[in-house]
């Protein structure tokens, strides 16, 4: 096995790979704490502009073999060995922005729309699969639907 670390911005990440995580990883956990100093750790981010950075701490993903071709893309499917609790919030954060923007303006619309084509591909296939735990059946309903069970 090779390991290759990679540095990626929140963005590409996101693209043309789906996430899976194992039955082996506990279930999402992270409380309000954790959930808002990531918030903040991102609302300071936009007070500084674009110039800024903000690490968001490692993430550990073993790519498997396989790939899910999804309309005309092809994904390449990874799975999380570190760092679903701070994707897997992301990915709420960012869901919860999409709905904000599908409400906006047209402009804000359309973002809104691309964002959520990052999150929940055509078929209704997630961008991350919550294959462990309780959990999953919320998430999904979440990200598919815009609600929470």
């Amino acid at each position: 096995m090779t390991i290759k670390p990679d540095y990626f911005s929140l963005d590409s990440l996101l693209q043309k790979r789906l996430f899976r995580i194992p039955e082996y990883q506990r279930a999402y956990s992270w409380q309000e704490k954790q959930r808002n100093d990531l918030f903040e750790d991102i609302r300071r981010l936009k007070q500084y502009g674009s110039e800024r950075h903000h690490f968001m701490a490692t993430m550990v993903c073993l790519q498997t073999s396989n790939k899910e071709e999804i309309g005309a893309d092809e994904f390449n499917i990874f799975n999380i060995v570190d760092g679903q609790q701070r994707l897997t919030t992301l990915i709420i954060i960012l869901k919860a922005l999409t709905k904000k923007l599908i409400n906006g303006n047209a402009k804000d619309k359309k973002e809104g729309e691309k964002l959520n084509e990052l999150l929940v591909k055509g078929d209704q296939r997630l961008i991350l699969l919550q294959t462990n735990h309780d959990s999953s059946f919320m998430f999904r309903s979440y990200l598919i639907e815009g609600i929470i069970p």
